[in-house]
């Protein structure tokens, strides 16, 4: 029987437990509450894939302090948030504040969900300079904190690996930084009924020169014993550079009936179908306070919602409600936008939920 993978954090909620969080609730006239919070790190990064969202990007002054982000947990845990994902517009591990935003979370009795492409573990002097620790030291220090890792993972092909993420000797460190995840115990298998609950998981953007490649990279994932996730890029930031190593848009169909076989889910972030815990379940902060739509898009100025450097996070979902129906069967505001935007332009819907339902059986369905 083929194993069947949730990452712990994110997709271990049960569908009575989430039946629950919907039952009753009007977000419009009751008070806000969430279930998690997407919480972004610093724009530092050191890799520059080729379908990256963000683009070039520098860090500013104005990012937010380490005070001001356990604020936010503190605050999120009184919304009723369980988890923290740790994204952003730079990789989470870059950020100095990492270790100590994840402790802090894990003492507030939430699960932290860091998204990263590893590398810091795997390379002991960049460790050195931003934590202070070794990079095994760091794993531990995540592990210690009770994180989830979601691990960038793009190709088992060290020259493409470095070709993607344009850093040369950055497959080495992808590797030590896995040997440390594994031998730390993030894979350690834990069962509820026939399902998996890991803390690793591998999200790998599918190309053109990787399209082939994705069976074996699902094999390797499942022997390891993390969750894998395959899916297109966004045709946003540097994918607009590189369109020839994309997908045509009138190819997405056959791609994802192609993927469906491979990926736990569609999206990283989505919790149940089609619900997402970066907008369904909790905001996403940017590293300046603003509330956005999701990690890859601000909200437009005639829906901006606020910055947590003005108003409290409390204030802010009540008005994030009122301008948004977070109960809409739906993805998100921006791929129901990116939809509409194809559409004017002949093309199919990029993103449909009626063929989701393949994905649906990750979720556990009692409270055991």
């Amino acid at each position: 029987m083929e194993k069947k993978f949730v990452l712990k954090g994110l997709d271990d909620y049960n569908v009575v437990e989430l039946k629950k969080y919907w039952q009753g609730w009007d977000p419009k006239k009751d008070e806000p509450k969430i279930l998690g919070l997407g919480l972004s790190c610093s724009f530092l990064c050191n890799y520059k894939c080729n379908y990256c969202y963000v683009g070039e990007k520098r860090p500013g002054a104005d990012e937010l302090t380490l005070g001001e982000q356990l604020n936010l947990i503190d605050q999120a845990v009184d919304l009723g948030a369980k988890t923290v994902i740790i994204c952003g517009d730079g990789d989470p591990l870059m950020d100095k504040n990492l270790c100590y935003m994840t402790e802090h979370a894990y003492k507030k009795g939430m699960t932290s969900v860091v998204v990263t492409n590893s590398a810091v573990m795997g390379d002991d002097k960049l460790a050195m300079k931003i934590h202070n620790k070794t990079g095994r030291e760091v794993a531990q220090a995540l592990y210690n904190s009770g994180c989830s890792l979601v691990v960038k993972m793009d190709t088992l092909n060290p020259e493409l690996y470095e070709k993607i993420v344009n850093v040369s000797g950055s497959f080495e460190k992808f590797k030590k930084a896995i040997k440390h995840i594994i031998d730390i115990g993030f894979t350690k298998e834990n069962y509820i009924k026939e399902v998996s609950v890991t803390r690793l998981g591998f999200s790998a953007v599918v190309m053109k020169q990787t399209y082939d490649e994705v069976p074996e990279m699902k094999r390797y994932a499942d022997t390891i014993g993390a969750q894998f996730i395959c899916k297109v890029p966004s045709l946003v930031g540097n994918a607009l550079n590189n369109l020839d190593q994309m997908f045509h848009v009138n190819d997405y169909e056959k791609v994802r009936k192609y993927l469906k076989q491979y990926t736990a889910k569609r999206e990283t972030l989505m919790v149940d179908i089609p619900r997402c815990m970066a907008w369904h379940y909790g905001p996403v902060i940017d590293i300046r306070g603003e509330v956005r739509e999701c990690y890859t898009s601000p909200c437009s100025q005639e829906k901006r919602i606020g910055n947590i450097r003005k108003d409290s996070l409390r204030e802010l979902m009540k008005k994030r409600n009122q301008i948004y129906d977070v109960t809409k069967q739906d993805y998100c505001p921006v791929k129901s936008r990116i939809n509409e935007e194809f559409l004017t332009k002949g093309f199919e819907k990029v993103w449909n939920i009626a063929e989701e339902k393949a994905c649906i059986d990750y979720i556990l369905d009692s409270e055991e």
